[in-house]
């Protein structure tokens, strides 16, 4: 008889990093025997959408009714009758929804839950907590009685980069452990006629871990300008929720990127920016910039998948050096660090001037990525579960 396993995260229709991560979760057990409900009562598509962007194998998993619905600091006032997160229940006693928790969630072998700090009470045989974003946290006797006997529940606080982890064990203490998201490298080859092309990936907006391409924008500007026979061109790719047209972000960047050789990849999905990161050289990363992550981490790149997707087809990473991004590269070897954009102009400007350099880096990129394998992601977490 196969084992249960359940899901949830509250950001699934984002379709970003957190959601990749459970997905794989979710795709890795049910490749090892268990059957897998992912709860959720938003868009019914969602699955297949995913299959599409992340190039995962979901259609064996179950869609199933939210029993939690709100963002997780809500969790335990949340009714599960409501089908839209626009609609909150009325208030009501938590000793009927947690009889109700308990009743649900008991009957699964393990429970992955993604979270933002907060600790739901789960009941599976197997819980594990699954934290993407490290925050600040200040400590009191209060909040640690209060979350003992919630962290009881749960066999380990998965963290996705040791920077998360360095934030999150001031509340979770030795629970926490560090599984790097996992990155389908295999999927990923150079292409062997490599063009003169500066990316960069990520979604198009400025809130929470904004990418900064606004910065990376007016850097290549101050490049270009620099260089009388500039013969490179800048892509930039991601994702917008919203139509391209209604974008005020997207809109801002299109325009102050207007007379450079930039173009703009919206919502391209796997094949298109495979192939993207085949041909492309250069790669460049800003998330984080300009934040003091000792004060708000929660703004830097935690980790970081699309370099390590660029690094696995061949491109050189210069990332700036914040949150997560300095545990992918070693600076110099097979990458590049930068704190201000005068260091990220000086260091692309000695890459395009030595193609030996490049191409030297290059496959010590290559090389480097194989850490942040699926397959490594798999033994590390199976590993737990089996524990």
């Amino acid at each position: 008889m196969n084992k249960k396993a359940a899901i949830y995260d509250p950001y699934l229709d984002t379709l970003g990093g957190g959601e990749r991560y459970c997905l794989t979760v979710a795709e890795i057990l049910l490749a090892n025997h268990y059957s897998v409900d992912i709860f959720w009562s938003g868009d019914q598509t969602i699955l297949s959408r995913a299959e599409k962007r992340f190039d995962l194998s979901l259609s064996l998993a179950n869609l199933v009714p939210d029993i939690f619905f709100q963002k997780p600091t809500n969790l335990d006032l949340v009714e599960d009758s409501f089908s839209s997160k626009n609609n909150p229940p009325p208030p009501a006693s938590k000793i009927p929804l947690l009889i109700k928790r308990f009743s649900i969630t008991r009957k699964y072998d393990v429970f992955f839950y993604l979270s933002d700090w907060s600790l739901p009470f789960l009941f599976a045989k197997k819980n594990l907590l699954h934290i993407q974003v490290p925050f600040v946290y200040h400590s009191n006797l209060f909040n640690f009685l209060h979350n003992l006997p919630k962290l009881a529940l749960y066999k380990k606080v998965i963290c996705n980069s040791q920077f998360t982890h360095d934030f999150a064990a001031a509340k979770f203490g030795d629970k926490c452990t560090v599984i790097y998201p996992p990155v389908d490298v295999e999927k990923f080859t150079p292409s062997p006629n490599k063009e003169n092309i500066i990316l960069t990936v990520g979604r198009f907006d400025n809130i929470l871990n904004s990418k900064k391409q606004e910065i990376l924008l007016q850097t290549f500007r101050q490049l270009y300008s620099q260089n009388k026979h500039f013969s490179w061109k800048f892509i930039l790719a991601g994702g917008s929720q919203t139509t391209p047209d209604k974008n005020v972000f997207l809109t801002h960047l299109i325009k102050i990127s207007h007379g450079l050789p930039v173009e703009f990849v919206i919502n391209p999905d796997f094949k298109s920016l495979r192939d993207l990161y085949s041909r492309a050289k250069i790669y460049w990363h800003a998330a984080g910039y300009g934040v003091n992550q000792n004060l708000h981490p929660e703004n830097t790149e935690h980790f970081g998948i699309t370099p390590v997707e660029a690094m696995a087809s061949g491109m050189v990473p210069l990332l700036v050096y914040c949150g997560g991004l300095p545990e992918i590269i070693d600076d110099g070897q097979n990458g590049f660090l930068w704190h201000q954009p005068v260091d990220l102009i000086g260091k692309t400007s000695k890459l395009i001037a030595s193609p030996a350099l490049l191409s030297q880096i290059s496959s010590a990129a290559i090389k480097k990525s194989q850490q942040f394998s699926k397959g490594n992601f798999s033994h590390h977490l199976l590993s737990i579960i089996n524990q």
